[in-house]
């Protein structure tokens, strides 16, 4: 009895065992096949029962995606440096992001089927790409699709393309120009972010959304700056254009100069951020300037009292008042003072001499100074009040004193004359410098008379 159960106890142990064999076998079979179906062909491509092509270990060169394929999965190709060209059939209607990433050998693409995006990182550092054909069908361009594709320098982005997502084409130091189809309804803030060489923006007229003008990129109404392509050197913002938008300038490093028009309101928050502007004009219209990290000017032209004027203070930053701006406090007296003043200097200045000749010449300016012009008659004792001029070119006989040379004379004070509200460097001639004038004249006189004697 106790034999008959041993080899009853043994019979089931082994019957248990070959189960558990049996179903892990069928277990793994079933994971190979949902995987890789068939297996990888004789060129590498392992195609699912979905017809998705989920592996590729073939050994690169050119290559062709099988014609039974109808999706491919992401990261098929990623990592690849041997792949250097692909075409991927009509059959395909949807890849997967990340698809290229980093096939640095890459250097052309064709597309050929009816796919509707350019999924993330589709092309993501491929840095030998220079040609890529995009279908007609694509409605949108993910995140870093073409990101870091130095050698990239053109692309057509087809006309039912809707959207163009966060630094698309970043980095893509090769793109000269980028044209914008009308469909576009929406552009991420730095989708061309690092583009050093891109130099203009075309926006077909029909867009509702955007429009171009001088190669920059703004909204549909042309009152908002988007984005200025990195590189230009020079830049004319439109006529009408009220805010600068935040990063409008970023990277700009070829543009050093730059006059806002006086319709512009607003400056954003780090409009001028990553800039190479260093000499910049902003208005008295400008009533709002955001913070500007990464940024500093070598100095701000603009106008007294205003918003540009208290930006270069908040930031230490050279501030040069444009020609005919001006203070409000020194408007005001100067309107106090030039009225009265010019009145008691226009009876000063009509001095008789002894001949009775009225001198009209002195003409006196805001300052209390006078300009002398050349006079030819005859020097006479003035008498009257009033005030002497220095300066002038003199000539006639009589008796009197004339000295000064042609130009700007200085003013000597009279009853009328007022300090200047603002000193000026070299402002009058010391007295001594007459004194020695006079003692070298009375010497030279001395002396001839000496040898007049003498002889």
């Amino acid at each position: 009895m106790k034999k008959t159960v041993r080899k009853g106890v043994a019979v089931l142990a082994m019957l248990c065992m070959m189960c558990c064999l049996c179903l892990n076998g069928l277990t793994v079979y079933a994971t190979e096949v949902s995987e890789g179906g068939t297996g990888a062909d004789e060129n590498g491509f392992t195609v699912d029962s979905t017809g998705a092509l989920v592996s590729y270990t073939g050994v690169g060169g050119d290559i062709t995606v099988p014609s039974n394929v109808t999706s491919i999965a992401g990261n098929v190709f990623s990592g690849n440096t041997t792949l250097t060209s692909v075409t991927i059939p009509g059959s395909v209607a949807v890849i997967g992001d990340g698809l290229f990433t980093n096939c640095t050998s890459l250097t052309t693409v064709t597309i050929q089927g009816n796919i509707s995006s350019i999924p993330a990182q589709t092309f993501y550092n491929c840095a030998n790409l220079s040609s890529v054909y995009v279908p007609a069908s694509v409605t949108a361009i993910g995140a870093s699709a073409f990101a870091g594709c130095v050698s990239l320098s053109g692309i057509t982005i087809p006309s039912a393309v809707a959207s163009i997502g966060d630094g698309a084409f970043s980095n893509c130091t090769s793109l000269t120009g980028v044209s914008i189809p009308s469909t576009v309804s929406s552009i991420a803030a730095n989708a061309f972010t690092g583009c050093s060489n891109l130099g203009s923006y075309t926006v077909e007229s029909g867009n509702a959304y955007y429009a171009s003008a001088n190669g920059c990129l703004y909204n549909k109404s042309m009152t908002k700056l988007i984005n200025c392509p990195e590189g230009r050197s020079s830049v004319t913002i439109a006529d009408g254009t009220k805010i600068i938008g935040s990063n409008a300038f970023y990277r700009c490093a070829g543009v050093t100069t730059l006059a806002l028009p006086a319709s512009v309101t607003t400056i954003e928050a780090n409009a001028f951020t990553g800039s190479g502007i260093k000499d910049v004009t902003i208005l008295s219209s400008v009533t709002s300037i955001g913070s500007q990290s990464d940024w500093s000017a070598d100095v701000i032209y603009g106008e007294n009292n205003s918003a540009a004027e208290t930006y270069a203070e908040n930031n230490n930053i050279v501030f040069q008042a444009l020609s005919g701006s001006s203070n409000k406090n020194d408007n005001k007296d100067d309107n106090n003072n030039n009225g009265k003043k010019d009145n008691k200097d226009n009876n000063d200045n009509n001095n008789k001499d002894n001949n009775g000749n009225t001198d009209n010449n002195n003409n006196s300016d805001n300052n209390g100074g006078t300009t002398g012009d050349n006079n030819s008659g005859t020097a006479g004792t003035a008498s009257g009040s009033g005030s002497s001029v220095s300066g002038g070119s003199s000539s006639g006989t009589g008796s009197g004193t004339a000295s000064g040379s042609n130009g700007s004379g200085a003013r000597t004070s009279g009853t009328s004359h007022q300090k200047d509200a603002t000193p000026k460097t070299g402002d009058g001639i010391n007295p001594i410098f007459f004194f020695c004038i006079a003692a070298l004249f009375i010497g030279v006189y001395l002396f001839a008379s000496g040898k007049k004697k003498n002889a």
